[in-house]
């Protein structure tokens, strides 16, 4: 074991403090400008750009107290998504955070502020930052500014510090360039989408002929003509453990284009009432039906099961659904379908008679096979990314205890 000292966090950082939520209401919310940093976009080792706000330019200088830089750390403070922690971006700033963000930045010349990073992400420091979370006689999960001041960590030489960082965001530089690939696989998808059945510029369109504002051979369907939304199992929270051999997948784990197949509940069975759809496969396209509704992913692994709330697209045109459900067109669609006063939920039977523009056999088999690679690529590039990051979170640990000396 390590025989490095120990030192408290206020003790090596120049700025520990939440953020704030901006005045004025959804007014000060637009389309580009000062980014706002919320919850959401946190990821242990990972910043999440999708749903990433933007501010006025006088909505942010009322939060000019709590602006990020470069190398800031953030962690989540409040909520199911507590103690997840990641670097600040150059690409965002300027940014500010809200109020279920904590900011800190170190003193660089005591503490690196990525081998901070790592730190907070590591076993040991989440399991501790979740247990102060927990149970402060409140139904939400929060950690205070006192409570992240008194954080104690690992304090090896500034030197070991670097050495540190720079081995495991190697990891990190390779994961981030794989998103990357991803992303453009994502853009070229859904422009090949919009370009055949929004902009209706098919190959042979020139010479389709339009009848009642549908190319020769199209047709307007209901959506669970050709894709069957199949919805989740209701599984007995008394049922799940923190280890098992089963990963519950809920509403949290479906975001906007990603999944995160690690903030899950286990379970050590298969009901037997369960239905044969809720064991999820990789690649199994998923849409959330509450909250947040609309959002969409893919399954990246196994052992999954599907909990209610979530549906799982099913149809033989799995290229089509998937850019079809991504495209904003149907997130639109499906949020003015939802209801409910206190938080959004839509039925799948509704969505499910929704009209779409379906093309002939030839055009959407054609989609499938070219847009089919697409996607089997980001699932294999994703495959890599899931790789990566277990062989980086097991050295992680062995790194921050010293029993891997550098």
């Amino acid at each position: 074991m390590s025989q490095w000292n120990k030192v408290k966090l206020k003790d090596c950082c120049i700025k520990i403090g939440s953020g704030a939520t901006p005045k004025g209401g959804s007014t000060v919310y637009i389309e580009s400008g000062i980014s706002l940093i919320r919850s959401q976009n946190i990821y242990n080792l990972f910043f999440d750009y999708n749903g990433l706000a933007h501010i006025t330019n006088d909505a942010a200088k009322k939060l000019d107290n709590v602006t990020v830089y470069a190398n800031d750390v953030l962690i989540n403070i409040t909520g199911d998504s507590v103690a997840r922690t990641c670097i600040v971006p150059k690409d965002v700033l300027p940014a500010r955070v809200n109020q279920h963000v904590s900011i800190i930045r170190t003193d660089n010349n005591v503490l690196d502020a990525h081998y901070l990073n790592y730190c907070l992400a590591s076993p040991f420091m989440q399991a501790y930052m979740l247990g102060l979370a927990v149970g402060r006689g409140t139904s939400r999960n929060a950690m205070t500014k006192n409570m992240i001041e008194e954080f104690e960590i690992p304090y090896p030489p500034l030197q070991t510090q670097h050495k540190i960082a720079d081995i495991l965001s190697r990891y990190d530089a390779l994961i981030e360039n794989y998103q990357k690939q991803i992303k453009l696989l994502e853009e070229a998808a859904q422009r090949l989408y919009k370009e055949w059945f929004v902009d209706l510029r098919f190959p042979g369109y020139e010479n389709t002929q339009i009848v009642d504002g549908i190319p020769e051979g199209w047709e307007r369907k209901s959506i669970s003509d050709i894709i069957n939304l199949q919805s989740g199992y209701a599984f007995k929270n008394s049922t799940f453990d923190k280890k098992g051999k089963y990963k519950i997948v809920t509403i949290k784990n479906v975001k906007d284009g990603f999944f995160d197949g690690n903030n899950v509940s286990y379970i050590n069975s298969i009901p037997s009432k369960m239905p044969t759809h809720c064991i999820l496969n990789s690649g199994d396209i998923l849409l959330s039906l509450t909250g947040n509704v609309g959002r969409v992913c893919m399954v990246i692994g196994k052992n999954y099961l599907l909990n209610q709330r979530v549906a799982k697209l099913k149809s033989a045109y799995t290229a089509y659904t998937y850019c079809l459900f991504r495209s904003k067109d149907m997130y639109d669609e499906i949020n003015n379908l939802a209801n409910g006063v206190a938080q959004q939920n839509v039925s799948p039977i509704r969505i499910g008679e929704l009209k779409i523009l379906v093309a002939n056999d030839v055009i959407m088999n054609l989609f499938e096979k070219i847009t089919g690679n697409y996607i089997s690529n980001i699932l294999q590039i994703n495959h890599q990314i899931c790789l990566l990051t277990e062989a980086r979170d097991r050295l992680l640990p062995k790194l921050m205890n010293g029993e891997i000396i550098v």
